[in-house]
């Protein structure tokens, strides 16, 4: 074995191991709970999974037979058994990556990480001045969502990560045969737990509960790691720019949340809970504060009879009435004591009389002789208050924008302004909308007496300006137009905002989710440009945050490639970024794309830092959002260390994209490949999707998208409206059960006819395009591991007994084959792309991981495939039908685990 071998096994043998303690521990809890029968049982249904995976003869039907005769209460110890085996296989795998990571920062240089992407802009050129300001234009914020995704409980959650950081420690120290025997029954005691523990809700999660779940992961890991992560890039620059002042790094990462301030599609989302969410939010930054306070009185026991402190910092003891403290020599003590009082009784009206307050003693410290202390603790809870405030994190609030034309139709047709607003064409709508927001009467009644969707409409603009009034701008600064299509929808936006106070306190931002919306998008920002009322609210903003224009626009992933596929979805998507970059600096205006990214890949998802890369580099310059989704969430911030590593990877891939010079120039025929690729995959996805008759009828029956909608991990519906078709069904649950099944089609259906047709008489020169295109365009790269990825996770064997479900075996059997000859195809195209003889040949790792969790997720999609079977012949008032339903949605969690993604 050579040296460079050497650290690669001992980690295989790490995993392993750890592997093979967690698998023993939770057959110790199966035998425990259900006797040998029941461990046994596990063992023979793995066992044959694994018989089928080897291709023995008739082990598809031994598995199905054996699983059929099971009772209910054997097959939902079997759904416990692998469920629980995959939460502690994900544990030991992201061990793995802790170990892989830290051997490689022992070893001087992580890739991808904050200090490699310095590194390379500072060998690239960039001087300190260009640093500095390319630091003062950079600016991501990742948007935590409450998308109904996240199969996992937060108790569930919370458990895990018990054992995670004991799978750590038992790592990282040095233990006594003593301790590691404790260790290992804290371990088991956990697993326990898990066992008994109900993995779905028992009701459907409120609001309240969908904050509460985001707020565990901003206070318990998300403020930490991004301290450290400014500590990081502290320590970078100073490394690398040793002429630079960098002891104040600006805010280049910051997190913001849609959890309580999206309503579009959630009626429960109301006004009331927006307000009781920005409620839970200051309190919830208040407690953090208050607990780091707690810790800083008790080690800030310097006394004046041994240092001084400053004047300033006495004269706001005295007025504070500090004096009789019990600490009477100990005046930085009193003045945290101070702090504490403030905090804890709410008197700080903004975050800037906090944060006056701790930079007092931070000054005080600095000028006599306390550097080390004001460096330490007192740093990273000042850093802390300057990137999450009192606030917390701020909260976005989108709304269809149909709604707001709905009820501006009514409110203008009761002054008998317009007859009918809705029936203008988009020229007169602009008119009679840039004559109203130019109006300076009142547009609200005192008391409106309209609809109760105008009147919630209403409500909404003068609940926004109570949180303004209560909590200041920053709590609410973005409005956000879902299924914006005109200009119109932009204006009425900013006619509601004025109508309350608010237009010069929000970004007013439409968000474009189809692909015909894509393709107007730039012509809607070019009229918009042109706004003599909008350009004055653009310029107004700018005055009053001291910038140039600005304008913040999202796209959406998720609708556009439910509409034409994938890479139909990422081309128009790309091109519109594009567009919209061209049309911004016509009109000097800096863009901020916000883009709104699933977790899944037919959703926009992948890892994050390669999305960053993979957008036209003229697209980053005004800044970018991304949201985080559902169980992605749950996935990156569960772990301080895996957290620390994504974040390092996103900001890495900002700093490179934004500062170093372009590796690569657009070439023409790569654009004009795409168009035809996405053409063409386009015109094969919605073949299927859209044009098939009794498809629909298919993806109900082969899939549990209908029993996924009484899983009980959202409070939003599955659909927008009743009714409505297919286009009225979500993108989240589209992509979610076909996940479930296997067959996963939202992310690769159409992309091997695509490939095919476009090498068309000359395959060799197609070819050898595409091949150029992988190699040097990091969009197309992106755009096909994606797709390999998937390809690899889908398996068209568990996909076709998912087929037998369907009534009509005619077309169970038509529908099916089209799947199947597509995937077919597509693995063969895309390694033909990738050189490679087969899928994630480069990527060995994640190859080893989908083979090592096959044989354990394969028995779940058996039983699902069982108890669909059942439940689906059952009457729902039978008193057998709510069990059933009940072990199908536990499947669901074990699948979900098992593949890494839902929706």
């Amino acid at each position: 074995m050579t040296p460079a071998e050497q650290p690669r096994k001992e980690t295989i043998n790490s995993l392993s191991a750890d592997i093979r303690l967690l698998g023993n521990l939770l057959g110790q809890i199966i035998r425990e709970q259900h006797g040998d029968i029941a461990f046994d049982l596990v063992e023979q249904i793995r066992a044959m999974a694994r018989e089928r995976r080897s291709n023995q003869p008739g082990a598809t039907t031994r598995l199905t037979e054996t699983i059929g005769r099971l009772s209910l209460e054997s097959r939902r110890v079997l759904v416990k058994a692998f469920s629980n085996y995959f939460q502690l296989i994900n544990i030991a795998e992201d061990q793995e990556r802790i170990r892989v990571l830290r051997r490689r920062e022992a070893e001087g240089l992580v890739p991808e990480s904050i200090d490699d992407a310095v590194r390379h802009l500072r060998d690239s050129g960039i001087t300190t001045e260009q640093m500095t300001e390319l630091l003062n234009h950079m600016r991501v914020r990742l948007v935590l969502t409450a998308h109904p995704s996240e199969a996992k409980r937060k108790e569930i959650l919370i458990k895990l990560q018990h054992i995670a950081q004991m799978i750590d420690e038992r790592d990282r120290q040095s233990l006594l045969p003593r301790e590691i025997a404790a260790r290992e029954a804290e371990v088991a005691e956990e697993i326990e737990e898990l066992w008994q523990t109900r993995p779905n809700r028992a009701s459907r999660a409120t609001v309240a509960d969908e904050v509460d779940f985001g707020l565990y992961f901003i206070t318990s890991i998300i403020m930490d790691v991004v301290i450290s992560l400014y500590g990081d890039i502290q320590r970078s620059l100073e490394t690398n720019y040793p002429d630079g002042d960098w002891s104040n790094p600006p805010a280049v990462l910051r997190f913001g949340s849609w959890i309580g301030g999206d309503r579009d599609g959630n009626p429960n989302v109301t006004p009331e809970v927006t307000l009781q969410t920005l409620k839970t939010l200051r309190n919830a930054a208040r407690q953090v504060y208050l607990d780091e306070v707690s810790l800083l009185h008790e080690h800030f026991t310097q006394s004046v009879d041994e240092v001084s402190v400053s004047a300033a910092l006495r004269q706001v003891i005295e007025d504070s009435g500090g004096g009789g403290s019990r600490y009477p020599t100990e005046i930085y003590r009193q003045m945290i004591g101070v702090i504490w009082g403030r905090l804890s009784t709410d008197s700080y009206t903004d975050t800037r009389g906090l944060l006056t307050d701790l930079l007092l003693v931070e000054e005080s410290l600095m000028q006599n002789k306390g550097q080390h202390v004001a460096r330490g603790s007192l740093l990273r809870l000042i850093r802390k208050v300057r990137l999450f405030g009192l606030h917390l994190v701020p909260l976005d609030v989108r709304e269809d924008s149909r709604l707001n034309a709905v009820a501006l139709d009514e409110i203008f047709r009761s002054y008998g302004r317009c007859p009918n607003y809705l029936a203008l064409s988009e020229v007169d709508k602009q008119a009679l909308l840039s004559e109203e927001i130019a109006n300076p009467r009142p547009f609200f009644p005192v008391e409106p007496r309209f609809s109760e969707s105008t009147n919630k409409v209403i409500a909404t603009w003068r609940m926004i300006a109570e949180a303004h009034r209560h909590y200041g701008p920053i709590v609410i600064d973005t409005f956000i137009a879902s299924m914006s299509q005109q200009p119109s929808d932009i204006l009425a936006l900013l006619l509601l905002a004025g109508e309350v106070g608010v237009q010069d306190d929000l970004d007013l931002v439409p968000l474009f989710e189809t692909i015909d919306d894509l393709h107007r998008a730039p012509q809607v920002m070019d009229t918009l440009f042109q706004n003599e009322q909008y350009v004055q609210h653009l310029q107004t903003r700018a005055a009053q945050h001291k910038h140039g224009l600005r304008q913040q626009i999202m796209i959406g992933y998720s609708d556009s490639s439910k509409d034409g596929g994938y890479i139909a979805s990422n081309w128009n998507l790309y091109v519109a970024q594009r567009n919209l970059t061209a049309v911004c600096l016509r009109y000097d205006v800096s863009l901020q794309l916000f883009h709104g990214r699933g977790g899944s890949i037919g959703r926009g998802g992948g890892p994050t830092n390669r999305a960053i890369l993979a957008q036209p580099p003229e697209s980053l310059r005004g800044g970018i959002k991304i949201t985080e989704q559902g169980e992605v969430i749950a996935y990156r911030y569960t772990n301080h260390e895996i957290a620390r590593r994504h974040l390092h990877q996103v900001m890495h891939a900002a700093f490179v994209a934004l500062g170093a010079p372009a590796e690569h120039v657009f070439q023409p025929e790569w654009g004009q490949a795409l168009d035809q690729l996405a053409e063409a995959g386009q015109d094969a996805y919605r073949d299927l999707v859209y044009e098939t008759p009794g498809f629909l009828d298919y993806w109900q029956q082969a899939t549990p998208i209908n029993e996924l909608a009484d899983l009980p991990i959202s409070s939003r519906p599955a659909k927008r409206t009743q009714g409505g078709g297919f286009e009225s069904i979500r993108a989240i649950p589209w992509v979610f059960s076909w996940m479930q099944s296997r067959a996963i089609i939202p992310s690769w259906f159409g992309v091997g006819t695509a490939f095919q047709s476009f090498l068309g008489a000359d395959p060799e020169a197609g070819m050898a395009l595409l091949h150029e295109m992988y190699t040097r365009w990091p969009f197309f790269k992106a755009l096909v591991e994606n797709v390999e990825f998937d390809l690899a996770k889908a398996d068209m064997g568990i996909a076709e007994l998912y087929a037998a479900l369907v009534s009509d075996t005619a077309l169970a059997e038509a529908i099916f084959t089209r799947i199947k000859t597509e995937h077919e195809l597509a693995c063969h195209m895309v390694c033909q792309i990738i050189d490679q003889p087969e899928l994630l040949h480069h990527a060995p790792v994640m190859h080893r991981s989908i083979e090592r969790r096959n044989p354990y997720i394969d028995p779940l999609n058996f039983i699902q495939i069982a108890l669909l079977h059942d439940l689906r012949g059952t009457a729902p008032e039978a008193a057998e039908h709510h069990p059933l339903l009940r072990a199908v949605l536990e499947t669901v969690n074990g699948i979900a685990a098992g593949m890494k993604t839902t929706g």
